[in-house]
């Protein structure tokens, strides 16, 4: 049998991974194909977005098609759970044309490529890494973080972030710039010359918003492993390593709503260098029927309204639903909690353990109080900072 395809994506921390996984995942050609998501949060929440919306994908194991590796299965066990569900996506039926994997921004290239080559009934088409080229402008000086001679007094945390996806990169076939809107030409072609110096046998891709197809990498050819064998010889590197060692993850989770201007005011103090990434759903006072995904790397915030609270849509207060259907989202609710139903916050936070830990508890300072509950309760509004443009992308 002819071995199928696989295609590894990797990039470091909010990269824009997922988000080129979601468009690709429309491309009716790839309908059958499988996904196997490597998460380092216990949360999983890429799994969630990349799999359909009746499912739920349960971690460790494949799920229609979609294998959720979150927490120890992206680190410690990463070796046999992708041999389990590799094993799992061969006997699929149909078999699935392509297998997408996206892994952790965390992740070490030469373990994560070791796991995904030990199963002869696949092949590596690409290692894909993908690069944010607005935080490769703000936070690694347009690249030059990534060099061998970059200066001693940056930030230490950054500098930790930049030898990480200089290892991803040293590894790549493929180099995707995303965000490409954000900077100016002459910035971009300055970044694209910079990492084809970096990896000069990689092809480089430009994606922005509307993304890239697959298909236009059908020309560039699959990597050798044995020339990536001898590239983590000549490196260094260790093959017990999946993850990188002071990156971890804790998750933040609470009911109560958030306090716009102070979560706000917190993002502008408590961002700093060593916070990587939060990912997650969480809700605002001055907004209770949307369900926020809320997705920062780095300097970079984004709000996507994912949907209606169950909570808001059982009021019907525009008369659009049928008795039966508000029985059944009141059904729904009734092991929710008492005064928020299924509004909630759940946030997944990545990067050095003393900047999580600070992170959370300026989180856990821009909850709403007693008091201000109380005025939401009774309908008072709440000084909204955030921005109210909705932008939307098809």
């Amino acid at each position: 049998m002819n071995p199928t395809p696989l295609i590894a994506l990797c990039g470091f921390l909010g990269s824009g991974k997922t988000t080129l996984l979601r468009r690709w995942r429309r491309d009716p050609s790839l309908a059958h194909a499988a996904l196997l998501v490597q998460d380092l949060s216990e949360l999983g929440l890429d799994s969630k977005l990349l799999s359909p919306e009746d499912a739920k994908p349960t971690t460790g194991l494949l799920s229609g098609r979609v294998a959720a590796l979150h927490g120890p299965h992206a680190r410690e066990q990463l070796l046999p759970s992708v041999g389990q569900a590799l094993r799992e996506m061969a006997a699929l039926a149909p078999p699935p044309p392509l297998v997408l994997c996206e892994s952790t921004g965390a992740a070490r290239p030469w373990p994560l490529l070791q796991a995904l080559t030990q199963n002869p009934r696949f092949f590596l088409r690409h290692f894909i890494v993908t690069v944010d080229a607005l935080n490769l402008h703000r936070d690694f000086a347009d690249g030059q973080l990534l060099l061998a001679e970059a200066p001693h007094h940056a930030d230490p945390a950054l500098r930790e972030a930049a030898a990480l996806l200089a290892e991803q990169l040293a590894f790549a076939s493929v180099i995707i710039l995303t965000k490409i809107d954000t900077l100016p030409q002459p910035a971009l072609e300055a970044q694209s010359q910079l990492l084809q110096k970096l990896q000069p046998q990689a092809t480089i891709g430009l994606s922005a918003r509307a993304g890239m197809h697959l298909s236009q990498l059908e020309t560039t050819p699959a990597p050798r492993l044995a020339a990536l064998a001898t590239r983590a010889r000549q490196l260094g590197l260790p093959a017990d390593q999946p993850t990188a060692q002071r990156i971890e993850s804790t998750i933040f989770r609470d009911p109560r709503p958030f306090h716009p201007e102070r979560l706000h005011a917190a993002c502008q103090s408590q961002l700093g260098t060593a916070l990587y990434r939060t990912k997650g759903f969480l809700w605002l006072a001055s907004r209770p029927a949307q369900v926020l995904l809320w997705q920062q790397s780095g300097s970079q915030i984004t709000l996507e309204i994912t949907g209606t609270w169950r909570a808001e849509a059982v009021q019907n207060r525009e008369g659009k639903l049928f008795p039966e259907e508000v029985e059944h989202l009141r059904a729904q609710l009734a092991d929710q909690h008492p005064l928020f139903g299924d509004r909630h916050n759940e946030l997944a936070l990545m990067g050095q353990p003393a900047a999580c830990q600070a992170f959370s508890t300026a989180l856990a300072e821009s909850l709403c109080t007693e008091e201000e509950i109380l005025a939401w309760q009774n309908g008072q509004p709440f000084p909204d900072p955030w921005p109210q443009n909705i932008l939307r992308l098809d």
